[in-house]
């Protein structure tokens, strides 16, 4: 069974989802949300296909549509709902129009929901790692509960990551076989990590992905690690149950 732990089948078309279901068959998908809208589109499909599970996140390229109160509106959506299993993705980029002050305080506000419901916090950073291990170092003594989405840095980074514990998710970014993030692959304990696909977003060569191409980063995670696919795939899923512990077998 393969499970991948962040990817967008919110933002997909419905001939797109359509396709998915006889591809499903058994695997499973987290469907990670970026602002209210995309979060309750996903919990309608996590009510809908039994292989959806939703993270309902707040990317900070939607800083400008942030106000206090949307957070009590999130709050009451996990409550209406029960397929939740994370607050995500959220975190910190140098792309996004919002000053970085005022995406830490969004941050803060989804990582204070997390904590009070007792959900995993999915982390989206394009920024020096400095700044997101900053923020979270307020709130976390352990990173248990945290999961660093679509890793793209170094082995140090990632050592101190599983120091405290971690969640390490590589994406499809590492079909492009970057050195850094190779090395970094290597060094990661299989205990502490999870595959993802960040479709559509994480392009697959000159296409966007899906979130079917999970299977190909499964199949280069084993080779890289040497280690049967199947054996992976068992690790992975039990790994996605610690995390996320709503998640069960189909």
């Amino acid at each position: 069974m393969w499970i991948d732990t962040h990817c967008h089948i919110n933002c997909l078309s419905q001939d797109q989802i359509e396709k998915l279901v006889p591809e499903a068959g058994g695997h499973l998908f987290i469907d990670s949300s970026t602002h209210l809208a995309s979060a309750t589109t996903s919990l309608s499909l996590s009510q809908k296909y039994p292989f959806v599970y939703s993270a309902l996140g707040f990317h900070p390229f939607w800083a400008e549509e942030f106000f206090p109160e949307i957070v009590e509106k999130y709050e009451a959506l996990i409550d209406s709902a029960s397929k939740v299993v994370a607050i995500g993705e959220v975190g910190l980029d140098f792309k996004a129009d919002a000053a970085l002050d005022t995406q830490k305080e969004i941050l803060k506000a989804f990582i204070v929901l997390a904590q009070k419901k007792g959900l995993a916090l999915i982390v989206h950073n394009r920024l020096e790692a400095a700044h997101i291990l900053d923020v979270l170092g307020g709130f976390f003594s352990s990173y248990e509960k945290v999961i660093f989405h679509c890793f793209s840095y170094s082995e140090q980074i990632l050592r101190k990551i599983v120091e405290k514990k971690g969640f390490i998710s590589f994406s499809l970014n590492i079909l492009r076989k970057k050195d850094e993030l190779l090395m970094a692959l290597e060094a990661c304990p299989l205990e502490h990590m999870l595959l993802e696909t960040d479709a559509p977003y994480m392009r697959i060569g000159k296409r966007e992905s899906l979130p079917s191409d999970i299977r190909e980063v499964y199949s280069f995670v084993a080779k890289t690690k040497g280690i049967d696919e199947e054996n992976l795939q068992n690790i992975i899923f039990s790994n996605a149950q610690r995390a996320f512990p709503l998640i069960t077998s189909r």
